[in-house]
């Protein structure tokens, strides 16, 4: 996630328009297998538009719902969607990038990342980050375009997924399962991981 610039000035408020419709589906699903109790604290790493920080302030109720993205007009599009959540402190945003998560240990029981897993560079580093934030037996739930994970890590899929999976035993997460999800017409790709 070290392409901010990419997603700020002018293109960043396009990208943010057409994410909020494009993502929504994948947001959905991810959140869906996630199943978050009310009390549950939340980080979403890559949050966008804030489409995804919105779904889950439906069900999360009481506990509390983080987010972070390297984006400037991504943070003030999350902002203006979840202004209300935002205001009352349901919802806390901040600007930065997986590789360096300013929360203390074990601060989540769960990480959500739509369609920006495969953006987390240095990756290893990354996974270390949700690593230290998830408490014991937290889950990892990402859903990501197929063709993005292909176009930014140059690998396959099942490829990249290996390569994931290991490097999230590296770290202590574990039970990886990656599968087609039913986004984008089952061009998406969902894998989830817990902390042992």
């Amino acid at each position: 996630m070290t392409i901010a610039g990419s997603f700020d000035g002018p293109i960043g408020i396009v990208a943010a328009k057409i994410m909020a419709r494009a993502n929504r589906q994948a947001e959905t699903e991810a959140i869906a297998e996630l199943a978050p109790a009310p009390g549950d604290d939340v980080l979403v790493i890559g949050f966008g538009p804030g489409v995804g920080l919105q779904l889950l302030a439906r069900t999360i109720t009481t506990g509390r719902i983080a987010g972070i993205d390297p984006s400037r007009v991504m943070q003030r599009e999350a902002r203006r969607r979840n202004q209300a959540a935002a205001d009352s402190g349901r919802i806390e945003l901040r600007q930065g990038t997986a590789d360096a998560l300013p929360w203390p240990d074990e601060s989540f029981s769960a990480v959500l990342t739509v369609n920006t897993i495969q953006l987390w560079k240095p990756f290893p580093a990354s996974v270390s980050e949700v690593a230290r934030v998830l408490r014991p037996r937290g889950q990892l739930v990402s859903c990501t375009h197929d063709w993005a994970i292909r176009r930014s890590t140059g690998m396959g899929i099942d490829e990249w997924a290996k390569y994931a999976a290991a490097t999230c035993r590296r770290y202590g997460l574990a039970d990886a399962r990656w599968w087609h999800a039913n986004a984008e017409s089952g061009s998406s790709i969902a894998f989830t991981t817990r902390r042992t």
